[in-house]
C-alpha cells in the first residue's frame, strides 16, 4: 500500500499536470511502494497521484484492424479478457502471484521499463504501440521505441501512458516462457515470447523476442529474417548454428539473480524449446504452442 500526500484526479489532463508538476503517478502500486520505501528511509517526500479513477483508462475496444487496451487494465483481468490476443495474456498470467495480478497494470508494468517486465516481450512481439497523451497533445510510439533503457522511457514531464495498441496480424501460434526461481512471486532470469505462421511446413513468418537478458528487451529481427522460409522440419538438424545466432543476439549480464552464461544458456535452450513445439504441428488459432 502506498500512503502519504495523495491526490486522486479524475481527468488525465489534471494527472499529466500534476506530474509535470513532479507528482509520481502511479496505478496499481506495487512497484512505486517500493520507491515509497527508499523516499521515506532517506527523508524525502514526493507527492503521488493515484490514476484509479481517471476516466477511460480500463477499456478494451477491438475494431479498425486493432485492439486498445487501456493502461489501467490489471494483470488478472487481461488473462481473462478474451479479446485480448492469447500471447499477452499467457505473459500477464506469470506476472508475480495472484494477488499481485489483480492490482499490477499493464501500464505499470511498461511504464516501469524493467528489462524483465513480464509483458513486454510479448508486446514487442505483437508490435503493440503505445499512446501518450499530454494535455495538449497525443502520440503513438511503438513499443520497442517506448523504452530507451533500463527503467528509462521516451516519456515527456507532461505525458501519461493512456493506452496499449495491437494491430491485427496474421499470425497462427504463440509461444511463451519464463524461467524464474519459482512459480510464484519470483522476477524473471529469461523468458522469451514468439509467434510463427507456418504454410505446409515452411516458416512464413517468425516473431522472437528475449525478456532480462540485456538492457531492455531484445526483439531477434536479423534471426527473423533468417528463419522465414526455412522447412521447420530441417531446423533441429541446424539447431547449433541457430542457438549460436540467439548467443550472439542477446546482453546477458551478471547479477544477483543469475549469471550472463547461464543466462545465455538458457535463452538457447528457450528458442530449441520453440521450435520443437513448431515442429508438433499445432493446428492454426490453437492460440499458445
Amino acid at each position: 500500500m502506498v500512503t502519504g500526500t495523495t491526490s486522486c484526479p479524475e481527468t488525465i489532463e489534471a494527472a499529466a499536470k500534476a506530474k509535470a508538476d513532479g507528482a509520481i503517478l502511479y496505478a496499481g502500486g506495487t512497484d512505486v511502494m517500493l520507491r515509497y520505501a527508499q523516499a521515506i528511509r532517506t527523508g524525502q517526500t514526493v507527492p503521488f497521484v493515484f490514476l484509479n479513477v481517471v476516466n477511460g483508462l480500463k477499456d478494451v475496444v477491438v475494431g479498425g484492424s486493432k485492439t486498445r487496451i487501456g493502461a489501467m487494465i490489471t494483470m488478472s483481468k487481461i488473462t481473462r479478457h478474451p479479446d485480448i490476443p492469447d500471447l499477452l495474456r499467457q505473459a500477464c498470467g506469470v506476472v508475480g502471484s495472484p494477488a499481485l495480478r489483480n492490482v499490477a497494470t499493464l501500464g505499470g508494468n511498461i511504464c516501469t521499463a524493467s528489462p524483465a517486465g513480464d509483458s513486454l516481450p510479448a508486446l514487442c512481439v505483437l508490435e503493440a504501440l503505445v499512446e501518450l497523451r499530454s494535455p495538449t497533445k497525443t502520440r503513438i510510439v511503438p513499443i520497442d521505441k517506448f523504452i530507451s533503457g533500463p527503467k528509462e522511457t521516451v516519456l515527456a514531464p507532461d505525458e501519461l501512458l493512456v493506452a496499449v495498441i495491437i494491430p491485427d496480424n496474421n499470425l497462427k501460434c504463440f509461444y511463451h516462457r519464463k524461467v524464474s526461481s519459482r512459480t510464484a512471486n519470483a522476477i524473471t532470469k529469461v523468458s522469451i515470447a514468439a509467434a510463427t505462421t507456418i504454410e505446409d511446413g515452411i516458416i512464413k513468418d517468425i516473431r522472437l523476442a528475449f525478456g532480462a537478458v540485456g538492457p531492455t528487451v531484445i526483439r531477434c529481427t536479423s534471426l527473423e529474417q533468417e528463419l522465414k522460409g526455412i522447412s521447420a522440419d530441417k531446423l533441429p538438424k541446424t539447431m547449433p548454428h541457430w542457438k549460436h545466432q540467439v548467443a550472439k543476439l542477446i546482453e546477458p549480464i551478471d547479477d544477483l539473480r543469475s549469471t550472463a552464461q547461464y543466462r545465455c544458456i538458457i535463452a538457447s535452450n528457450l528458442f530449441e524449446e520453440i521450435v520443437n513445439a513448431i515442429n508438433k504441428r499445432v493446428p492454426e488459432h490453437s492460440g499458445l504452442i
